[in-house]
């Protein structure tokens, strides 16, 4: 990773969802299909802890419905680690509830206790 702090924000998810972003600062990253968001996200992951790259990631949002259809060892395997940190976001139809269970496992598991 390079030495310096000039962190971006990346979005993954279906292309008429996170094009939007743009306008905002953010990377956009299309993916139509829950395997093209793991692809994305390992693609955005090596770059960021690539030591040869200009571009790190310290978030990357991705749109929960992706996330829901993917084998959960994989994706557990992508988002290891500190960087960039992965952030699920419903999509325009609304939340699925997979990204609150998903944070309530986690909890219940960091602490012993569901707490959400």
């Amino acid at each position: 990773m390079s030495t310096n702090n000039d962190y971006k924000v990346a979005i993954v998810g279906p292309l008429e969802t996170v094009s939007g972003f743009k306008a905002l600062g953010v990377d956009s990253f299309p993916a139509q299909t829950a395997e093209e968001a793991l692809t994305q996200l390992k693609q955005i992951k090596e770059e960021t802890l690539d030591p040869e790259s200009d571009v790190n990631y310290a978030v990357v949002c991705v749109i929960e419905d992706l996330v829901s259809l993917v084998d959960q060892a994989e994706y557990a395997k992508v988002v290891a680690g500190p960087l960039p940190a992965v952030v699920l976001l419903p999509g325009p139809e609304g939340s699925s509830g997979f990204a609150i269970e998903r944070l309530r496992s986690l909890a219940e598991k960091a602490i012993g206790s569901a707490i959400i």
